[in-house]
């Protein structure tokens, strides 16, 4: 038995069982705190709902904090382009699918242009995306200076609606079924490459069976309520597809590789120019999504949506564990780091502390995660 849980121990990402340790505890002090009100399925939705965009962002801004740089024009990115959305819609008349699907490739294009200034120009990426957020903030203020409402039925139900049992429990099947296909998949493939299987078979049973529980835990009381939001299955299609490419494809290898030695990457034949111009693309094409979950949300677009948004996404990114330097992080910890931070902000609100007062303990959970990230790694000898 004490053998089984060394094996154990030592496969697992110790990180993440602090992180999971975490978040549970934060749970647990706020529901006793408020008289068991967190861990209703309607403020468990809740919760959902307000770390959605954070969520999405950090998925994205994962990529480009482990290229080696960071995006400061997201949140007002998100703004314009949610602005721009009901204003084509509202003022322009334009039909709303073909208005989204502009917005997106919008999106993806005035990332690209963020790369290129990035890398061809050699501009800083903190310069760039600073008078990007300037910039787009602007324009943001003077499209929706007066309020533009959102009327189009199928855009507010991205924010508003739930989604029906039967797909409920569908989107729970394939968090359950997934992770066991690819675990599987993963093993006979490395297999087949006549290379040693590190992790013995029972202890890969053991993660896929406590990822199972964690599905049934989140999900189930959501159906028992209204179901899941349907902006969270947003989030869920953009976290699976991101970190698919991110672990499993010659681009995901090549961003990691960039950020952990550019020189290294550009002497092996990797293109560091493409790769920067698609991954600032993929960054604001997110932040294009988002505006438009924000406008759902409101069932408007105001002047300020958006605001502070490039913060809480790096913020959620570095509590996850992505470093700074570049080479390192996990789209998957940054949206644990979100939720975290959005499990404190509720709970909080639960308790009825002042906004500034909130502001300060995300602030102090911020420094003190980064200073035990730093002593973590230097622990390690890095």
């Amino acid at each position: 038995m004490k053998t089984y849980l060394s094996e154990l121990w030592k496969a697992t990402n110790k990180r993440i069982l602090f992180m999971f340790f975490l978040m549970a505890l934060i749970l647990v002090i706020f529901n006793a705190l408020s008289g068991g009100y967190i861990l209703r399925a309607e403020n468990f939705a809740n919760l959902i709902r307000q770390v959605t965009v954070v969520a999405i962002l950090s998925v994205g801004m994962t990529m480009v904090i482990v290229l080696g740089h960071i995006d400061l024009s997201v949140g007002s990115a998100l703004g314009m382009f949610g602005a721009i959305t009901a204003a084509l819609i509202d003022q322009a008349n334009m039909d709303p699918v073909l208005a989204v699907t502009i917005i997106i490739v919008a999106g993806f294009l005035v990332g690209c242009l963020h790369g290129v200034l990035v890398y061809y120009l050699n501009i800083p990426a903190f310069v760039v995306t600073l008078g990007g957020l300037i910039a787009y903030r602007g324009v943001t203020q003077y499209v929706a200076r007066q309020s533009i409402p959102v009327r189009t039925e199928w855009i507010k139900a991205i924010a508003q609606n739930f989604t029906p049992d039967y797909l409920s429990y569908f989107i729970l099947a394939l968090v359950i079924i997934v992770p066991v296909i690819l675990t599987f998949m993963n093993r006979a493939s490395i297999k087949n490459a006549q290379l040693p299987v590190k992790t013995p078979l029972w202890t890969e049973i053991v993660k896929l069976a406590v990822i199972s529980l964690i599905a049934v835990v989140v999900i189930v009381p959501l159906i028992k309520g209204e179901g899941i939001p349907i902006q969270a299955v947003v989030l869920l299609i953009a976290a699976v597809v991101v970190g698919f490419i991110s672990r499993n494809t010659p681009f995901g290898h090549y961003v990691y590789a960039i950020g952990g030695n550019s020189q290294a990457a550009r002497y092996s034949g990797v293109s560091i120019s493409r790769n920067t111009v698609l991954v600032f693309g993929l960054m604001t094409m997110l932040s294009a999504i988002c505006g438009i979950i924000t406008i759902s949300e409101l069932s408007a677009a105001a002047p300020d949506i958006g605001d502070l948004k490039e913060l809480e996404a790096i913020a959620a990114c570095v509590i996850g564990g992505a470093s700074l330097a570049g080479g390192s992080g996990a789209i998957g910890m940054s949206i644990l780091g979100a939720l975290i931070m959005a499990s404190i902000k509720n709970g909080m609100s639960m308790m009825g502390v002042v906004a500034q007062t909130q502001k300060i303990v995300l602030g102090t959970v911020l420094v003190f995660a980064v200073a035990l990230d730093q002593w973590s790694r230097r622990g390690k000898g890095r």
